[in-house]
């Protein structure tokens, strides 16, 4: 493989029962991979509800400051989708930056409610509502 530099930025952290993702520029597929390993050891990081099943989480994607990805960058986002399914993951809602956006990401979007619960969000706080009618608290009072 060779080592092509990340395109695009991302942060991640738990806000209570909800991972918030803020995205960032243009994305290549480096971006996704290493969102991807990222996430896996905060997944990691939540422990194991009594039964050894993942603790239910919702996902905030914030891309408001997104201008987008290659077909590899969003392929790879997609199986770091799926795994976060695997590890917990019950509920995800965008907020998407204009109406290209919401076009250019609307076939994962739609594959994505079948896999868990799925909202377009026009807002943080209104997605941060949406998953805490999902009984996904965040530690944020943006919600309230």
């Amino acid at each position: 493989m060779t080592d092509w530099a990340q395109h695009g930025s991302y942060s991640l952290s738990w806000q209570g029962d909800v991972l918030l993702a803020r995205y960032g520029g243009t994305w290549n597929e480096i971006a996704s991979r290493n969102l991807h390993q990222e996430a896996r050891e905060l997944w990691a990081q939540r422990g194991l509800q009594s039964d050894g099943r993942a603790k239910p989480w919702g996902l905030l994607s914030d891309a408001l400051d997104w201008e987008g990805g290659t077909p590899e960058a969003l392929d790879l986002w997609w199986k770091f989708f799926e795994d976060g399914v695997r590890h917990g993951m019950v509920a995800v809602t965008d907020v998407l930056p204009t109406q290209f956006h919401e076009a250019m990401v609307k076939a994962l979007a739609d594959r994505a409610g079948q896999l868990a619960r799925y909202q377009l969000s026009a807002s943080v706080d209104e997605g941060l509502a949406w998953l805490a009618e999902q009984g996904l608290q965040s530690n944020s009072d943006a919600a309230e």
